[in-house]
């Protein structure tokens, strides 16, 4: 009886490990220097939940997720794919990206939550177009190019309460946080928008 219930635990931690070992994304393109965890990175490689992805100052990479969302990581970027669940069962997708300095694009595909922190904020959105950046200070800035967008501070001091995220539901707004709060919305300057793009072009 033991021994047959060992074996069932066996191989019920042997499909669990398979299962989270599932690739969710997969490399579309990449520009300069980039690696994943500390590896070189090329083109058609397949990207498990957990992974670190860094840039170097002329790196660009395209990647694509098995839900067809789309993420561009930019130069001088470290990114982290915390998690990612795809829909299953009735269950809606849940993913979550770190972004710990950096530039990221993304065109996020309807069908749940997905999810940007970074040291200084929290982005979430359903489905949309957007971009986050994490500079050399950890203040954060996101601008929203279609649909809607929620970014809310990640405040690390102990006992003040985040304030009310800011909504960003306009195309060409955006917002700058920092540790203990975000702007309001507002829109951005044609050459702050065309600066950005062009970090994120080429891939």
């Amino acid at each position: 009886m033991k021994r047959w219930l060992g074996t069932l635990v066996g191989l019920a931690v042997i499909g669990a490990a398979t299962a989270q070992a599932a690739p969710v994304a997969e490399v579309m393109a990449v520009l300069g220097e980039a690696q994943v965890d500390g590896k070189p990175l090329a083109v058609g490689a397949k990207l498990e939940a957990g992974v670190e992805l860094r840039t170097g100052a002329k790196g660009r990479v395209r990647l694509k997720f098995v839900d067809g969302s789309s993420v561009v990581i930019s130069d001088a970027s470290r990114v982290r794919i915390q998690r990612f669940e795809p829909a299953a069962d009735g269950k809606p997708r849940d993913a979550t990206l770190w972004l710990e300095l950096g530039l990221i694009g993304q065109k996020v595909a309807p069908g749940g939550g997905w999810e940007v922190r970074t040291p200084t904020a929290v982005t979430a959105v359903r489905g949309t177009e957007f971009v986050v950046e994490v500079g050399g200070d950890q203040a954060t800035a996101v601008h929203v190019q279609t649909g809607q967008v929620a970014v809310q501070a990640s405040s690390r001091t102990r006992g003040i309460l985040p304030k009310p995220p800011v909504m960003l539901d306009t195309q060409a707004d955006g917002t700058q946080c920092s540790a203990t709060g975000c702007d309001a919305s507002k829109r951005w300057s044609g050459q702050r928008v065309q600066d950005m793009q062009s970090r994120l072009a080429g891939v």
